[in-house]
């Protein structure tokens, strides 16, 4: 099923355990989070292409309808810049306070306003890049999807709670995800980030070093199915994803002692299949998030 877009409105999770209903247009409560992508101007598609890029590396693919037509009625001017898309399929972006029509709802009106824009349904298609793999119960695999800049990023703490963190700031998950830990810390017993996608993919950085016994072979397996398969299909771009992964997590500027990128699981296999969301409990957030269209990461 391609992207499509859809305005529908979205609950969000607020401190002290109460919630809010918000309508595509009004000003986003919650952490500005998700995989990010651009909309841009493009000659292979008339109406305007959607980009993800990590510095030299870059790839294109059709929007969905709609969509730029409702950033432009927002505020984004010419239909064009960065959007975020959160692990439950809500599409971000920020919007420049002078521009934006419902400046009046934000909690900082000068700046960028993060702003919610309405649902993603279906995956965008970027050809030989599967960001939606099919679900298998006996083994983790090597993520082939998208390496950076891909899916929420969460961090596992010591108190074995999920936290997203920018910055300074700290913002634990609404709810309990206790077989998500579980799993994340059968393979990083440490801790540490993991991504969770638009499609609800889970994957995580892994290291080789830090397992024995069934866990490491669990890896070196999925390792080695990887490379049989993506050679078998004359993956290029796969392989080049992937090894820039290793690279910019090596501590010493060699893939081969870098964090394989590792796909967990599909979030519905855990927890019941609920999503992490993070409960803002500090307005100032939203002025440091505001600066900037695009902020450090």
């Amino acid at each position: 099923m391609t992207a499509a877009y859809s305005r529908e409105e979205t609950t969000v999770p607020l401190p002290g355990g109460r919630s809010v209903t918000i309508e595509p247009g009004q000003p986003w409560p919650s952490a500005h989070r998700g995989s990010r992508y651009s909309l841009v101007t493009s000659d292979e598609f008339p109406e305007g292409a959607i980009k993800w890029e990590q510095r030299d590396l870059n790839i294109h693919a059709r929007p969905p309808e709609g969509l730029r037509d409702v950033l432009r009625s927002l505020g984004k001017k010419g239909g064009h810049g960065i959007i975020r898309i959160t692990a439950g399929g809500e599409v971000l972006t920020k919007i420049k306070a002078d521009d934006y029509v419902n400046v009046d709802q934000a909690v900082v009106s000068s700046g960028w306003v993060p702003v919610y824009v309405g649902k993603l349904t279906g995956e965008i298609d970027f050809g030989e890049v599967d960001l939606n793999p099919s679900k298998q119960t006996n083994s983790v695999r090597i993520w082939s999807g998208l390496p950076f800049h891909h899916g929420e990023r969460w961090s596992l703490a010591e108190d074995n709670e999920l936290h997203w963190r920018w910055k300074d700031y700290d913002f634990t998950s609404a709810f309990d995800h206790d077989e998500l830990v579980e799993q994340y810390r059968t393979y990083r017993p440490s801790g540490g980030r993991l991504y969770i996608t638009e499609l609800g993919h889970v994957w995580g950085n892994v290291s080789l070093g830090d397992l024995s016994g069934k866990r490491a072979r669990d890896i070196q397996n999925a390792v080695d199915t990887w490379v049989t398969e993506t050679e078998r299909q004359g993956n290029t771009a796969a392989r080049r994803l992937v090894n820039r992964r290793l690279l910019v997590t090596s501590q010493t500027d060699d893939p081969s002692d870098g964090l394989l990128p590792v796909h967990l699981g599909h979030i519905s296999e855990f927890d019941g299949g609920t999503i992490p969301r993070p409960a803002v409990d500090d307005e100032t957030y939203f002025k440091v998030v505001g600066q900037y269209e695009q902020v450090w990461e």
